[in-house]
């Protein structure tokens, strides 16, 4: 009984004192979404937030600019704007005046610690029209006395600005050509274009096949690509083609780029290539006449070296 009283109250102090050490660690923003406006191509915007903790210890925060997502932004009170959204990188054009940042101490209140954070936003001209997002996650370093703790509660910043133009989501699918052979496997590429005005970030395509009966005989998914406004990319996949047999297949592919889906109708060959067993030639033996022609030189000329 005294064990287990001991295991209990030993369990509930260590909760605790973590729990303790996690408080000490918590850090946020203010506002948790900055709205920068309208921003136009080739041109720079100052921008401010302020990092709030509750600790009563000095916290040193490192930031760190990351490219926003497409997830969030069709959750928040930007959901309606969601189709023009641009996923071209940002997180280069993130410049902070000073990082890291030490979170002041304030006296009182919940908030016991507050700082500003100023950071330079330099958009370049090939700037894509429509709504942009970034990220700026945080990694607070508490005292070094409690750095073996590594819990941080922390909320990064959320940060918009909008580029005037006609912003357009959209892709086509060119067609899928089959390539070489992988052992028993077909390589597949499909192509695929961006026809709008922004970068289509992790579009992802699969593509049905089916036999002559319409019945589908396999589903393949190829993996995220990046797609800027007018460029193709090409997915690439294997269909294992050990089982069929040649013919034409009747093939159906579907892209989702977050915010809408494309698909194509089309056709696929498959030409088996067969390749001939080898074979071990056996070379025809030819008797070295020269060999015997040397034998009845040498022969003769001993003789009459013999003879004399």
């Amino acid at each position: 009984m005294m064990y287990k009283r001991f295991i209990i109250t030993t369990s509930l102090f260590s909760l605790i004192f973590i729990l303790s050490v996690n408080a000490q660690l918590n850090i946020g923003v203010s506002p948790p979404v900055l709205d920068l406006g309208n921003i136009n191509p080739d041109s720079s915007k100052i921008a401010r937030f302020n990092l709030i903790s509750t600790s009563s210890e000095v916290i040193l925060t490192y930031m760190t600019p990351t490219d926003g997502r497409l997830d969030w932004f069709k959750t928040s009170d930007y959901k309606n704007y969601a189709s023009n959204f641009s996923e071209q990188s940002i997180s280069s054009w993130v410049e902070f005046i000073k990082n890291p940042v030490e979170v002041e101490q304030t006296e009182g209140g919940t908030i016991k610690g507050a700082s500003e954070v100023v950071f330079i936003l330099k958009v370049p001209k090939d700037l894509e029209p429509g709504y942009h997002m970034g990220i700026i996650k945080l990694d607070p370093m508490g005292p070094e006395k409690r750095a073996m703790f590594n819990i941080k509660a922390v909320v990064p910043l959320i940060f918009i600005f909008r580029v005037p133009g006609n912003a357009i989501r959209n892709a086509r699918i060119i067609d899928v050509v089959p390539g070489d052979y992988s052992g028993d496997n077909l390589n597949l590429n499909i192509f695929v274009q961006s026809t709008g005005t922004v970068t289509l970030q992790s579009i992802k395509g699969i593509i049905d096949i089916f036999d002559k009966n319409g019945k589908k005989i396999i589903t393949l998914k190829t993996g995220g690509n990046s797609i800027k406004p007018g460029e193709v990319s090409n997915f690439n996949l294997l269909w294992p083609v050990r089982d069929v047999e040649e013919g034409v297949y009747d093939t159906t592919i579907t892209f989702d780029y977050s915010t809408g889906l494309v698909s194509k109708n089309t056709t696929i060959k498959v030409t088996k290539i067969s390749i001939p067993t080898p074979q071990v030639v056996k070379e025809v033996y030819v008797f070295p006449w020269w060999v015997l022609l040397a034998i009845i030189i040498i022969f003769v000329i001993a003789y009459l070296i013999y003879k004399r």
